[in-house]
């Protein structure tokens, strides 16, 4: 080979591996830009998730916040009556919803335990079958609400009467007509209710507890001759006191018991087939003297 060719030989050799170097720089090149692309890619990703996180993250914490503010009905209930206990909102809850008397000054609960008498001034009395509660106003004109509860929202409901009849005034025993009030309790709910109303008269509540002093049983015994007398007396009395009085067959005086020795008389009015107490008077037969007032006659401070 002469001396040419050689030299053109070498050439075409070092001019390959030139370009093999120069492409293998370039594919290195590409492979490591190609990496870095990625590289920043995968940051993007992470970041965005990321991102994404903190913004779910926020939004579950605005839920949280939205479910803790009270918003609804239950939750400012709760907030408006969470110093009372639920013995307390219970009492005046019935209050409201059975009398409706939202004025009353005061609210007095007594709890009367099973087995006592329904009309604690008549030993023939049938007794309750279970715990009671009885509500009450400051005077009898407010009401009262006798009552147990079920624990699902509903009460039994027991209707008695604002003033015990006498036996002149009924057709059974007291025996029945007590047991009479047992069987025909009313059930009914009661709605739950969160208002100042509720607060205020909770703030009026005083406790009581239920007894009976024996100086005030109700007595049905009194001789006739007394019991004319003083419906005799009455019957005067409220001629030189009221001006409007009537005494009629629809508008009578009439015998309600003894106590400590006072006659009891009912001032009545029938209405309807139904007698209506407008007054009660205590007369005390010795000396003439005359009490009116209202309620039951423990009520009275003789």
């Amino acid at each position: 080979m002469n001396k040419n060719n050689l030299i053109i030989l070498r050439t075409v050799f070092l001019f390959t591996i030139f370009l093999s170097a120069c492409g293998s720089s370039s594919v290195q090149n590409d492979a490591i830009s190609s990496n870095e692309d990625e590289v920043a890619e995968e940051e993007m990703i992470n970041e965005d998730d990321s991102n994404k996180d903190h913004v779910n993250e926020g939004s579950n914490n605005a839920g949280l916040d939205e479910s803790t503010n009270v918003d609804s009905p239950e939750g400012q209930e709760s907030d408006a009556l969470s110093e009372y206990s639920a013995e307390e909102i219970e009492y005046a809850r019935v209050w409201l919803q059975v009398t409706g008397n939202k004025d009353t000054e005061e609210l007095n609960v007594e709890h009367i335990s099973a087995g006592e008498p329904i009309n604690p001034y008549d030993d023939q009395s049938a007794n309750y079958p279970e715990d009671v509660i009885s509500l009450g106003g400051k005077i009898m004109a407010d009401g009262a609400v006798i009552y147990s509860g079920n624990g699902d929202g509903t009460i039994n409901l027991y209707n008695i009467p604002s003033h015990w009849p006498s036996y002149q005034q009924i057709d059974k025993s007291m025996e029945e007509y007590t047991k009479d009030i047992i069987n025909n309790t009313k059930q009914i709910y009661i709605e739950p209710r969160a208002d100042e109303e509720i607060s205020r008269l909770i703030e009026k509540i005083d406790y009581k507890t239920h007894s009976v002093p024996e100086d005030t049983a109700l007595k049905t015994d009194t001789s006739e001759e007394d019991q004319e007398k003083a419906i005799s007396l009455v019957r005067d009395y409220m001629r030189n006191t009221y001006a409007d009085f009537i005494e009629d067959e629809d508008h009578f005086l009439a015998y309600d018991g003894e106590v400590k020795g006072w006659v009891i008389v009912r001032y009545a009015t029938l209405f309807s087939g139904h007698t209506s107490t407008n007054g009660r008077y205590a007369v005390n037969i010795n000396s003439g003297e005359i009490q009116d007032f209202f309620g039951d006659p423990q009520d009275m401070d003789l």
